[in-house]
Protein backbone atom coordinates (compact mmCIF):
# COMPACT_ATOMS: atom_id res chain seq x y z
CA UNK A 1 0.00 0.00 0.00
CA UNK A 2 1.50 3.61 -0.65
CA UNK A 3 1.98 6.14 1.60
CA UNK A 4 -1.01 8.79 0.93
CA UNK A 5 -3.45 5.51 0.96
CA UNK A 6 -2.58 4.64 4.10
CA UNK A 7 -3.89 8.03 5.44
CA UNK A 8 -7.46 8.21 3.30
CA UNK A 9 -9.97 6.25 5.27
CA UNK A 10 -11.96 2.65 4.51
CA UNK A 11 -15.13 3.27 2.59
CA UNK A 12 -17.52 2.94 5.94
CA UNK A 13 -15.57 5.51 7.88
CA UNK A 14 -15.82 7.94 5.16
CA UNK A 15 -19.47 8.35 5.54
CA UNK A 16 -18.93 10.04 9.07
CA UNK A 17 -16.73 12.27 7.71
CA UNK A 18 -18.04 15.64 7.56
CA UNK A 19 -15.29 18.10 7.65
CA UNK A 20 -11.59 17.71 5.91
CA UNK A 21 -9.02 19.88 7.31
CA UNK A 22 -7.14 21.40 4.69
CA UNK A 23 -3.74 19.69 6.53
CA UNK A 24 -5.28 16.32 5.62
CA UNK A 25 -5.36 17.36 1.55
CA UNK A 26 -1.80 19.13 2.09
CA UNK A 27 -0.62 16.35 3.58
CA UNK A 28 -2.30 13.43 0.80
CA UNK A 29 -0.76 15.45 -1.96
CA UNK A 30 2.24 15.50 -0.18
CA UNK A 31 2.40 11.62 0.11
CA UNK A 32 1.43 11.28 -3.20
CA UNK A 33 5.03 12.94 -4.81
CA UNK A 34 7.29 13.33 -1.78
CA UNK A 35 8.48 10.35 0.36
CA UNK A 36 6.84 10.10 3.49
CA UNK A 37 9.49 12.00 5.41
CA UNK A 38 9.85 14.80 3.28
CA UNK A 39 6.13 15.00 3.20
CA UNK A 40 5.82 15.32 6.63
CA UNK A 41 8.73 17.68 6.76
CA UNK A 42 6.69 19.79 3.84
CA UNK A 43 3.90 19.57 5.64
CA UNK A 44 5.40 20.62 9.08
CA UNK A 45 7.14 23.60 7.42
CA UNK A 46 3.69 24.33 6.44
CA UNK A 47 1.67 24.14 9.56
CA UNK A 48 4.26 26.61 11.18
CA UNK A 49 4.26 29.22 8.38
CA UNK A 50 0.57 29.73 8.84
CA UNK A 51 -1.17 28.13 11.88
CA UNK A 52 -4.64 27.93 11.28
CA UNK A 53 -7.48 29.40 13.75
CA UNK A 54 -10.26 26.95 12.97
CA UNK A 55 -10.68 24.42 15.91
CA UNK A 56 -10.75 21.36 13.78
CA UNK A 57 -7.81 22.86 11.56
CA UNK A 58 -5.70 23.32 15.06
CA UNK A 59 -6.23 19.56 16.03
CA UNK A 60 -5.11 17.82 12.83
CA UNK A 61 -1.71 20.29 13.46
CA UNK A 62 -1.38 19.20 16.69
CA UNK A 63 -2.00 15.80 16.24
CA UNK A 64 -0.03 15.33 13.37
CA UNK A 65 3.12 16.94 15.47
CA UNK A 66 2.46 14.63 18.09
CA UNK A 67 2.32 11.67 16.29
CA UNK A 68 5.35 12.26 14.37
CA UNK A 69 7.38 13.45 16.81
CA UNK A 70 7.41 16.86 16.45
CA UNK A 71 7.61 17.83 19.98
CA UNK A 72 9.13 20.79 20.30
CA UNK A 73 7.12 22.25 17.23
CA UNK A 74 4.27 21.51 19.11
CA UNK A 75 4.93 22.79 21.97
CA UNK A 76 5.75 26.26 19.73
CA UNK A 77 2.04 25.79 18.51
CA UNK A 78 0.11 25.25 22.03
CA UNK A 79 1.57 28.93 23.09
CA UNK A 80 0.00 30.52 19.45
CA UNK A 81 -2.45 33.07 21.09
CA UNK A 82 -4.93 31.63 18.58
CA UNK A 83 -5.08 28.28 19.97
CA UNK A 84 -8.44 26.95 21.71
CA UNK A 85 -8.03 26.65 24.87
CA UNK A 86 -10.22 23.61 25.26
CA UNK A 87 -7.58 21.80 23.40
CA UNK A 88 -4.33 22.38 26.09
CA UNK A 89 -4.79 20.26 29.25
CA UNK A 90 -4.80 17.41 26.66
CA UNK A 91 -2.36 18.49 24.36
CA UNK A 92 -0.10 19.77 27.25
CA UNK A 93 -0.37 16.45 29.43
CA UNK A 94 0.28 14.25 26.04
CA UNK A 95 3.56 16.56 25.91
CA UNK A 96 4.49 16.37 29.55
CA UNK A 97 4.21 12.27 29.12
CA UNK A 98 7.01 11.82 26.51
CA UNK A 99 9.04 12.44 29.31
CA UNK A 100 7.13 12.11 32.48
CA UNK A 101 4.26 10.15 33.72
CA UNK A 102 0.67 11.31 34.47
CA UNK A 103 0.14 11.28 38.47
CA UNK A 104 -2.62 10.24 40.31
CA UNK A 105 -3.79 14.11 40.67
CA UNK A 106 -3.61 15.26 37.16
CA UNK A 107 -5.62 12.10 36.42
CA UNK A 108 -8.55 13.35 38.84
CA UNK A 109 -7.98 16.55 37.09
CA UNK A 110 -8.49 14.63 33.74
CA UNK A 111 -11.79 13.19 35.06
CA UNK A 112 -12.83 16.44 35.53
CA UNK A 113 -12.50 18.06 32.18
CA UNK A 114 -15.27 17.85 29.90
CA UNK A 115 -15.47 18.61 26.07
CA UNK A 116 -18.22 18.52 23.49
CA UNK A 117 -15.97 18.23 20.07
CA UNK A 118 -15.96 14.43 19.21
CA UNK A 119 -12.31 14.55 18.13
CA UNK A 120 -11.49 16.11 21.94
CA UNK A 121 -13.66 13.44 23.46
CA UNK A 122 -12.12 10.97 21.77
CA UNK A 123 -8.81 12.00 22.38
CA UNK A 124 -9.38 12.85 26.49
CA UNK A 125 -11.43 8.95 26.44
CA UNK A 126 -7.54 8.17 25.43
CA UNK A 127 -5.64 10.11 27.52
CA UNK A 128 -7.15 8.53 30.48
CA UNK A 129 -6.62 4.93 30.35
CA UNK A 130 -3.30 6.61 29.45
CA UNK A 131 -3.24 8.13 32.73
CA UNK A 132 -4.57 4.76 34.16
CA UNK A 133 -1.31 2.73 32.26
CA UNK A 134 1.09 5.39 33.68
CA UNK A 135 0.03 4.59 37.18
CA UNK A 136 0.28 0.81 36.37
CA UNK A 137 -3.75 -0.02 36.37
CA UNK A 138 -4.08 -2.31 33.00
CA UNK A 139 -7.97 -2.82 33.20
CA UNK A 140 -8.66 1.18 32.45
CA UNK A 141 -9.48 -0.05 28.93
CA UNK A 142 -12.69 -2.46 30.50
CA UNK A 143 -14.37 0.25 31.90
CA UNK A 144 -13.87 2.77 28.80
CA UNK A 145 -14.28 0.25 25.65
CA UNK A 146 -17.81 0.98 24.26
CA UNK A 147 -17.10 4.25 25.14
CA UNK A 148 -13.90 4.77 23.06
CA UNK A 149 -15.74 2.31 19.98
CA UNK A 150 -18.61 5.27 20.07
CA UNK A 151 -16.21 8.15 20.20
CA UNK A 152 -13.96 6.68 17.35
CA UNK A 153 -16.64 6.22 15.00
CA UNK A 154 -18.09 10.04 15.72
CA UNK A 155 -14.28 11.39 14.97
CA UNK A 156 -15.60 13.36 11.60
CA UNK A 157 -12.16 14.50 10.06
CA UNK A 158 -9.91 11.65 8.33
CA UNK A 159 -6.55 13.11 9.70
CA UNK A 160 -8.03 12.83 13.55
CA UNK A 161 -9.55 9.97 12.50
CA UNK A 162 -6.60 8.38 11.40
CA UNK A 163 -4.21 9.13 14.36
CA UNK A 164 -6.84 8.46 16.62
CA UNK A 165 -7.24 4.99 15.24
CA UNK A 166 -3.64 4.30 15.09
CA UNK A 167 -4.17 5.18 19.07
CA UNK A 168 -7.09 3.12 19.65
CA UNK A 169 -5.31 -0.01 18.22
CA UNK A 170 -2.83 0.51 19.99
CA UNK A 171 -4.72 0.47 23.29
CA UNK A 172 -6.13 -2.63 22.11
CA UNK A 173 -2.60 -3.96 21.88
CA UNK A 174 -2.04 -3.20 25.01
CA UNK A 175 -5.01 -4.50 26.82
CA UNK A 176 -4.40 -7.83 24.73
CA UNK A 177 -1.19 -7.95 26.07
CA UNK A 178 -1.66 -7.44 29.86
CA UNK A 179 -4.92 -9.80 30.17
CA UNK A 180 -2.64 -12.41 28.44
CA UNK A 181 -4.03 -12.74 25.56
CA UNK A 182 -0.88 -12.55 23.48
CA UNK A 183 -2.46 -13.94 19.63
CA UNK A 184 -5.03 -11.03 19.49
CA UNK A 185 -2.04 -8.80 21.11
CA UNK A 186 0.67 -9.61 18.31
CA UNK A 187 -1.86 -9.12 15.53
CA UNK A 188 -2.56 -5.51 16.69
CA UNK A 189 0.84 -4.84 16.83
CA UNK A 190 1.57 -5.91 13.14
CA UNK A 191 -1.14 -4.19 12.29
CA UNK A 192 0.23 -1.15 13.88
CA UNK A 193 3.82 -1.66 12.47
CA UNK A 194 2.75 -1.77 9.11
CA UNK A 195 1.24 1.61 9.22
CA UNK A 196 2.72 4.93 9.13
CA UNK A 197 4.38 5.23 12.53
CA UNK A 198 7.07 7.81 14.01
CA UNK A 199 10.44 5.90 14.97
CA UNK A 200 9.45 6.46 18.37
CA UNK A 201 6.34 4.50 18.25
CA UNK A 202 7.77 1.75 16.08
CA UNK A 203 10.27 1.20 18.32
CA UNK A 204 8.08 1.33 21.40
CA UNK A 205 6.20 -1.32 19.57
CA UNK A 206 8.72 -3.32 18.59
CA UNK A 207 9.55 -3.26 21.94
CA UNK A 208 6.59 -4.25 23.26
CA UNK A 209 5.92 -7.04 20.94
CA UNK A 210 9.39 -8.20 22.44
CA UNK A 211 8.12 -8.50 26.00
CA UNK A 212 4.78 -10.15 24.27
CA UNK A 213 7.43 -13.10 23.45
CA UNK A 214 8.90 -13.25 26.46
CA UNK A 215 6.99 -16.86 27.27
CA UNK A 216 8.09 -17.62 23.84
CA UNK A 217 11.57 -18.70 24.14
CA UNK A 218 14.64 -16.48 24.08
CA UNK A 219 15.02 -15.88 20.20
CA UNK A 220 11.22 -14.89 19.88
CA UNK A 221 11.64 -12.34 22.45
CA UNK A 222 14.99 -10.86 21.60
CA UNK A 223 14.48 -10.65 17.92
CA UNK A 224 11.80 -7.87 17.95
CA UNK A 225 13.73 -6.25 21.02
CA UNK A 226 17.11 -5.94 18.34
CA UNK A 227 14.64 -4.51 16.20
CA UNK A 228 13.40 -2.06 18.24
CA UNK A 229 17.09 -1.28 19.79
CA UNK A 230 18.31 -0.55 16.34
CA UNK A 231 15.21 1.97 15.71
CA UNK A 232 16.08 3.73 18.43
CA UNK A 233 19.74 3.77 18.25
CA UNK A 234 19.30 5.29 14.16
CA UNK A 235 17.20 8.01 15.61
CA UNK A 236 19.04 8.61 18.50
CA UNK A 237 16.46 7.87 20.95
CA UNK A 238 18.90 7.67 23.81
CA UNK A 239 16.74 7.31 27.06
CA UNK A 240 14.58 4.61 25.14
CA UNK A 241 17.94 2.62 24.14
CA UNK A 242 19.53 2.84 26.98
CA UNK A 243 16.38 1.12 29.13
CA UNK A 244 16.32 -1.90 26.60
CA UNK A 245 20.24 -2.28 27.51
CA UNK A 246 20.00 -2.33 30.96
CA UNK A 247 17.07 -2.73 32.18
CA UNK A 248 14.56 -5.55 29.40
CA UNK A 249 17.64 -7.03 27.54
CA UNK A 250 19.05 -8.37 31.22
CA UNK A 251 15.35 -9.15 32.16
CA UNK A 252 15.15 -11.54 29.37
CA UNK A 253 18.53 -12.61 29.14
CA UNK A 254 17.92 -13.61 32.66
CA UNK A 255 13.95 -15.37 32.34
CA UNK A 256 16.14 -17.62 30.16
CA UNK A 257 18.71 -18.21 31.78
CA UNK A 258 20.79 -16.81 28.19
CA UNK A 259 23.27 -14.28 30.45
CA UNK A 260 26.59 -14.29 28.88
CA UNK A 261 28.44 -11.32 27.91
CA UNK A 262 24.77 -9.46 29.21
CA UNK A 263 25.68 -6.33 31.92
CA UNK A 264 23.60 -3.87 33.71
CA UNK A 265 23.93 -0.97 35.80
CA UNK A 266 20.73 -1.50 37.44
CA UNK A 267 21.05 -3.50 40.87
CA UNK A 268 17.83 -5.18 40.46
CA UNK A 269 18.68 -7.02 37.19
CA UNK A 270 21.68 -7.37 38.54
CA UNK A 271 20.40 -9.71 40.78
CA UNK A 272 18.16 -11.17 38.56
CA UNK A 273 21.01 -12.50 36.41
CA UNK A 274 22.57 -13.41 39.74
CA UNK A 275 19.30 -15.48 40.09
CA UNK A 276 20.06 -17.34 36.65
CA UNK A 277 23.80 -17.37 37.11
CA UNK A 278 23.36 -19.64 40.60
CA UNK A 279 24.97 -16.54 42.72
CA UNK A 280 22.07 -16.77 45.17
CA UNK A 281 23.35 -15.29 48.24
CA UNK A 282 24.09 -11.75 45.88
CA UNK A 283 21.12 -12.02 44.45
CA UNK A 284 19.67 -12.29 48.00
CA UNK A 285 21.74 -9.61 50.08
CA UNK A 286 20.38 -7.03 47.15
CA UNK A 287 16.56 -7.86 46.97
CA UNK A 288 16.44 -7.85 51.02
CA UNK A 289 17.97 -4.47 50.79
CA UNK A 290 15.01 -2.68 48.91
CA UNK A 291 12.33 -1.14 51.41
CA UNK A 292 9.77 -2.48 49.33
CA UNK A 293 9.45 -4.92 46.67
CA UNK A 294 7.69 -4.53 43.32
CA UNK A 295 5.66 -7.66 42.58
CA UNK A 296 8.40 -8.67 39.95
CA UNK A 297 11.45 -7.87 43.13
CA UNK A 298 9.02 -10.63 44.99
CA UNK A 299 9.16 -12.61 42.34
CA UNK A 300 12.89 -12.96 42.38
CA UNK A 301 13.38 -13.21 46.29
CA UNK A 302 10.59 -15.91 46.53
CA UNK A 303 12.59 -17.69 43.86
CA UNK A 304 16.06 -17.27 45.39
CA UNK A 305 14.44 -18.37 48.54
CA UNK A 306 12.71 -21.32 47.22
CA UNK A 307 9.60 -19.73 48.51
CA UNK A 308 5.77 -20.49 47.44
CA UNK A 309 4.19 -18.73 49.67
CA UNK A 310 6.02 -15.28 47.89
CA UNK A 311 5.89 -16.21 45.00
CA UNK A 312 1.92 -16.91 44.96
CA UNK A 313 1.80 -13.84 47.20
CA UNK A 314 3.83 -12.05 43.16
CA UNK A 315 0.82 -13.73 41.38
CA UNK A 316 -1.76 -11.79 43.20
CA UNK A 317 -0.02 -8.68 43.36
CA UNK A 318 0.55 -8.38 39.73
CA UNK A 319 -3.25 -9.11 39.48
CA UNK A 320 -4.90 -7.30 41.94
CA UNK A 321 -2.78 -4.53 42.39
CA UNK A 322 -1.72 -3.71 38.39
CA UNK A 323 -4.33 -6.24 36.28
CA UNK A 324 -1.33 -7.77 34.68
CA UNK A 325 -2.04 -11.43 33.81
CA UNK A 326 0.58 -11.24 31.25
CA UNK A 327 3.25 -10.90 33.60
CA UNK A 328 1.54 -12.74 36.80
CA UNK A 329 2.78 -15.95 34.72
CA UNK A 330 6.53 -14.80 35.88
CA UNK A 331 6.12 -15.91 39.46
CA UNK A 332 4.20 -19.07 38.02
CA UNK A 333 6.78 -19.98 36.12
CA UNK A 334 9.32 -19.57 38.74
CA UNK A 335 7.02 -22.13 41.05
CA UNK A 336 7.03 -24.30 38.31
CA UNK A 337 10.77 -24.53 38.24
CA UNK A 338 11.14 -24.71 42.12
CA UNK A 339 8.74 -27.76 41.67
CA UNK A 340 10.85 -29.46 39.01
CA UNK A 341 14.57 -28.81 40.06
Amino acid sequence: MKDHQLIEPRPFASLHMRHTSSLYMIYLENLKIHSQKEAQLRTRDMILADFPTHIDEQLACLEFFYMNDFFEDLAVVLHSPYIHQEVLPLYNLLLQRVNTPVSKEQLTELQQYQCSHPSLHCLHLFLMIYAYYDLKVFTALDKYLDDCDRALASVDEPLMYYYLNQRYQELLFHHYWKTDNPILARRHAYKMINTELSPRRKSRMYFILALCQLFNGYDSAMDPLTEALAIADQYELSSFAEMIRLHTIPFISAFHNRTESVHTTDPVEQAHLDLADGRLERAREVLESLSSLTPFQESYLGYVNRDMDMLYRAYTRFITERGDHFFARVPLEYMKRLKTH
